[in-house]
């Protein structure tokens, strides 16, 4: 009774902190995002997490049996394929998808969400991959650091770092997320805009467990709001190169269009409509949720969350965490409808 008093509370500090937000406005991974302010760690580039292409009819009986599964991963800097054992994945994959200073119940969610998706890809095989079910780029699957990589990144703080990974892991051992016995795929975010967003508006796949739900505790991010000023002739130039038309030297700013979850789901730039989702690529923002002003100098974009918005916001993991909720209790919020199961 007390985490749902603290949430519905968390709820209305969104709506008075941000009020315009469903007015205004007609996927980066948490491993960069500060837990607290006073808390920071490094992180590879923001992530999109894209759903994996599917170039095969997925397998019946592919996860059935991963007691000894190896995963096949296709490492983005050397080109290599490496095979590791899918628990051992998913120590990695954390430590690169979220900051190990979380909440020992949000790595547990991220965990079950790691594992899920690796096993998802599996059984959706893209041929691109030459044989591996996915890659270690967190643009396009999600980030993998093996145990080099980890010292490196951690350096003293590694026992207890790698301690707290390992122990998420175990703790979960074999469990993933299933949506009507398949399994789902577990998109993830840093922070969400106070309201999670629909892989339908994202990526154009509607799918039941990627629906927006509440995720008020965002608004308590460091990094929930962010500001990002481009150059009048950069933002001239990106946009008239997509057929946007300038008046007096400037693309007019024309009306947007808002998801039900407040992000631009398109606005008019210069006579031309442009997806949320493709603004926020070609001027590398932090979220699709933004308003954006003409200045004298250029514009600006004033952002909300970070990442594309669906599936499991990783703050809003932590601060679940942080008022009592349970990793499955988190799943449960974010992946609404799907079930923990156990393989292998």
């Amino acid at each position: 009774m007390r985490f749902r008093l603290l949430f519905v509370l968390l709820l209305i500090i969104t709506f008075i902190l941000a009020p315009t937000a469903a007015l205004d406005f007609s996927h980066d991974s948490a491993a960069d995002e500060p837990p607290t302010p006073a808390t920071t760690q490094s992180a590879p580039a923001p992530t999109t997490k894209t759903p994996p292409k599917t170039t095969t009819t997925p397998s019946a009986t592919a996860a059935q049996d991963i007691t000894n599964y190896k995963v096949k991963l296709l490492r983005k800097e050397s080109g290599r394929l490496e095979e590791i054992q899918l628990e051992d994945y998913v120590v990695g994959s954390i430590a690169a998808e979220i900051p190990a200073a979380y909440e020992a119940e949000a790595l547990k969610a991220q965990a079950v969400a790691c594992r899920t998706n690796a096993l998802y890809a599996h059984e959706h095989s893209d041929s691109s991959l030459g044989g591996a079910d996915l890659s270690d780029y967190s643009g396009t699957h999600q980030g993998y650091m093996d145990e080099g990589q980890r010292k490196a990144r951690w350096g003293d703080s590694f026992p207890d770092n790698e301690k707290k990974c390992r122990d998420a892991v175990k703790a979960t051992q074999g469990k993933i997320l299933k949506y009507k016995n398949k399994t789902a795929f577990a998109a993830f975010h840093a922070i969400s805009c106070g309201i999670t967003e629909s892989a339908k508006n994202v990526w154009g796949n509607d799918l039941a467990y990627l629906r927006p739900v509440n995720s008020a505790g965002d608004v308590l991010s460091p990094q929930y709001a962010l500001s990002v000023a481009v150059p009048m002739a950069e933002f001239n130039e990106k946009l008239t190169a997509l057929g946007c038309e300038s008046e007096e030297g400037k693309v007019l700013i024309g009306k947007a269009a808002l998801t039900e979850s407040g992000t631009v789901a398109q606005i008019v730039l210069g006579n031309k409509p442009i997806n949320g989702t493709k603004v926020r690529e070609i001027f590398t923002l932090p979220s699709a949720a933004f308003t954006l002003t003409l200045t004298d100098t250029g514009a600006v974009f004033d952002c909300r969350g970070r990442g594309h918005g669906v599936g499991m916001s990783q703050f809003g993991a932590q601060t679940m965490a942080q008022q009592g909720g349970a990793w499955k209790e988190i799943l449960a919020h974010y992946y609404a409808g799907t079930s923990v199961d156990g393989v292998g």
